[in-house]
């Protein structure tokens, strides 16, 4: 009986340590900042930008999910010019293997602005933490996980336990992930993932990824690659105090109201009406809360609706011509001796060649 008892508290020991392993290491109010670089290559052509990700715990679900919004905001560099920033915000469900789960398209549209940076890297982290269990030096496991997320795409990763790195003021283990065969796009002909690599440094105390550096390399097509670099390493991690916590909670409740005026409302169909709602809702926003560190994401639309607003107009005034005589105007010719108007031209066919070259 005495032996029976021992097994049976001997069993449950091991559970709760397996349940401890498995938990989340998020916990509710905790706000963590991280900062970095990205980069966009194309032939020889590339992109760089400066990064900053707050991620702030929203709810935590004991056992299921924790719900994280997550603002990214990147800051273009190009020589010479300045370049407006770029900020998405999403809501992620985490669940207990430190990956987000899936969501509808929609939510993704209306919560990442249309710009390079944002549309490019709409997911940062391929997982916010590991499991304790899992991480030991010389381990590896294959998993399938999704490696396009606004197609849901999924693909065979797997994971290795490289050892042990000191990073900062802790030990952290290093971990990397890689894409175990390219992965085709679905309904994009010679379209595929070719290679995805990443390291990630994983605190050994808690499982929460410190620090990543991720190189994803896409064919779109034969002779055409689009390769995206990113590095970003966690700068600080605190629990917010009360009142500003609460005070997060209401501005993220409001930005959703106002997300659900934007995405596919606006970009499938614009029109003078979906935009007036949405920059109202927007405005709105911003003086209600003009100290809010999300008023970014919601400038960043706001420069999406101005864009779209011009497109609108544009072709309602291109609109209104069309059956009418086409208005005169002059140009020279390629020998650059006269110069000619359209309405010389009168009665005869004339073909407009516009081009570009640089």
């Amino acid at each position: 009986m005495v032996r029976a008892a021992g097994l049976l508290c001997s069993t449950l020991l091991v559970c709760l340590l397996t349940i401890a392993a498995s938990q989340s290491p998020l916990k509710r109010g905790m706000e963590l900042s991280y900062s970095g670089e990205a980069k966009v290559q194309s032939g020889e052509q590339s992109l760089v930008a400066a990064v900053q990700v707050t991620d702030l715990v929203t709810e935590v679900q004991e056992g299921k999910k924790v719900v994280v919004a997550s603002l990214k905001v990147f800051a273009p560099k190009i020589e010479g010019r300045e370049i407006p920033k770029e900020a998405s915000l999403r809501f992620l469900d985490i669940g207990s293997s430190g990956e987000e789960s899936s969501v509808g398209i929609e939510q993704i549209i209306s919560e990442v602005p249309p710009f390079p940076f944002t549309r490019q890297f709409v997911q940062i982290f391929p997982v916010h933490f590991l499991p304790l269990q899992r991480l030991e030096s010389g381990k590896s496991w294959t998993v399938k996980e999704r490696v396009f997320i606004p197609l849901d795409l999924e693909g065979e990763i797997q994971y290795t336990v490289k050892g042990k790195e000191k990073l900062g003021d802790g030990q952290c283990f290093l971990v990397t992930r890689t894409l175990t065969k390219p992965l085709p796009i679905p309904q994009a002909k010679d379209a595929q993932f070719s290679q995805i690599a990443d390291t990630l440094w994983v605190d050994e105390k808690t499982g929460t990824v410190r620090k990543i550096q991720r190189e994803t390399v896409l064919r779109i097509r034969e002779g055409q690659i689009l390769a995206t670099n990113l590095q970003l390493e966690l700068m600080s991690a605190k629990v917010l105090d009360e009142q500003t916590f609460e005070q997060r909670l209401k501005e993220l409740e409001a930005i959703k109201l106002v997300q659900q005026k934007l995405g596919l409302p606006i970009l499938s169909k614009p029109s003078k009406e979906t935009l007036d709602a949405a920059q109202q809702a927007i405005n709105e926003f911003l003086q209600k809360f003009p100290n809010s560190p999300y008023r970014l994401h919601l400038e960043t639309w706001q420069r999406a609706t101005e864009i779209l607003k011009q497109q609108v107009q544009r072709q309602q005034e291109q609109g209104a011509l069309i059956g009418k005589p086409a208005p005169d105007f002059e140009l020279s010719t390629v020998d650059g001796k006269r110069k000619i108007k359209l309405s010389d031209l009168k009665g005869k066919v004339v073909v407009l060649n516009f081009f570009a070259h640089w």
